[in-house]
C-alpha cells in the first residue's frame, strides 16, 4: 500500500486499512511495510486504524510497527508453523514468546503501556 492507496481509502470512507507489501519478496524494488508507514500513518491521521502485515515475527517488530504509525499487526505464517510443530500448546508457546519480547523491548524503550510507543524509539 501507499500513500496514496491510503488517502484513497480514506476518501471512499473506509475506517481501516492493510499496509502490506503483497509478497514483497518477489519484487525487489518495492518498499517494505516499514518504509511506507510512518508516511501513510502521517497521511490519514487518527481518523483510520492502520493494520500491517509482512515480515512480523517477533515482539520487537511487533513494536517497531506500532512505534511507525501502526495500530495493530497481523501475524500469520509463524502461527501455520506454531500449529504444525506444536498444536494448541505451540500456539499458546509463540503468543507468550510475542508478549514476553514487546514486554522486554517497550521495557528498555522505556515504554511502560502500548500508548507510549513513539516514532522516536525506532530508525529504519
Amino acid at each position: 500500500m501507499s500513500t496514496k492507496g491510503a488517502l484513497k481509502a480514506k476518501e471512499a470512507g473506509a475506517s481501516a486499512i492493510v499496509v502490506s507489501n503483497h509478497g514483497g519478496r518477489v519484487l525487489d524494488q518495492c518498499p517494505s511495510t516499514a518504509e511506507v508507514l510512518p508516511e501513510i500513518a502521517e497521511a490519514v491521521g487518527s481518523q483510520m486504524k492502520i493494520l500491517v502485515d509482512g515480515g512480523i515475527r517477533s515482539g520487537t517488530d511487533i513494536f517497531k510497527a506500532l512505534a511507525l504509525g501502526a495500530d495493530g499487526v497481523l501475524i500469520c505464517r509463524p502461527f501455520v508453523t506454531a500449529v504444525y510443530g506444536g498444536e494448541k500448546d505451540g500456539v499458546k508457546i509463540y503468543i507468550e514468546k510475542l508478549a514476553e519480547e514487546l514486554k522486554d523491548t517497550m521495557a528498555m524503550c522505556g515504554a511502560f503501556s502500548l500508548s507510549e510507543i513513539t516514532k522516536d524509539m525506532v530508525r529504519i
